[in-house]
C-alpha cells in the first residue's frame, strides 16, 4: 500500500500560504487529503509525465506529475505535482515530493509557487535537498 506523508517543511509552507491565500491553502489541504485516501491516485504519483495540462488533461486526470529532472539527474528521486482544479481557479502552486519506491512512500518536501524554478542555489531547493538527504540518512 502506498503512503503519503506531509513533512514539517511542507506543513510550514501550507501555513504561510494560509496567511496570504486561504482559498489556495484550503484546496491544497483537501487535495492532499484526497490523495492520502486513494491508492489509485497515489500510484499515479510515480508515473512520470502523467496527467497532461489543466486545459488539455489526459483522460480522467485531475493532476499532473513530473520528475524534477534537474534533481533527478543527480540521483534524487524528487517529483512535482500540479493540481488542475487549483490551477483553473488561478492559484499556481506545485507540491514537491520524494518518492521512496522500496517503501511505496511519497514524502511531501515543499509546497511552492509555480514561479519557483528549481535553481540549485535557491534556498527552497537547498531546503528540499536537505530534507531529502535527511530521509536518506534515516533509511527511508
Amino acid at each position: 500500500m502506498y503512503e503519503l506523508i506531509v513533512g514539517d517543511d511542507a506543513t510550514d509552507d501550507l501555513g504561510k500560504i494560509l496567511e496570504t491565500n486561504p482559498p489556495a491553502a484550503y484546496r491544497l489541504g483537501v487535495f492532499l487529503q484526497e490523495l492520502e485516501c486513494n491508492q489509485d491516485l497515489l500510484e499515479r504519483l510515480s508515473w512520470d509525465k502523467y496527467g497532461g495540462k489543466p486545459h488539455l488533461p489526459d483522460k480522467g486526470a485531475t493532476f499532473s506529475v513530473s520528475k524534477v529532472y534537474s534533481l533527478y539527474r543527480t540521483g534524487k528521486n524528487i517529483w512535482r505535482l500540479r493540481d488542475f482544479e487549483l490551477s483553473r481557479e488561478g492559484f499556481e502552486y506545485r507540491i514537491i515530493y520524494a518518492f521512496i519506491p522500496s517503501k511505496d512512500l511519497y514524502f511531501v518536501l515543499a509546497v511552492v509557487e509555480r514561479a519557483f524554478d528549481y535553481d540549485p542555489n535557491h534556498p527552497v531547493t537547498q531546503r528540499v535537498l536537505d530534507a531529502y538527504r535527511k530521509l536518506e540518512a534515516e533509511g527511508w
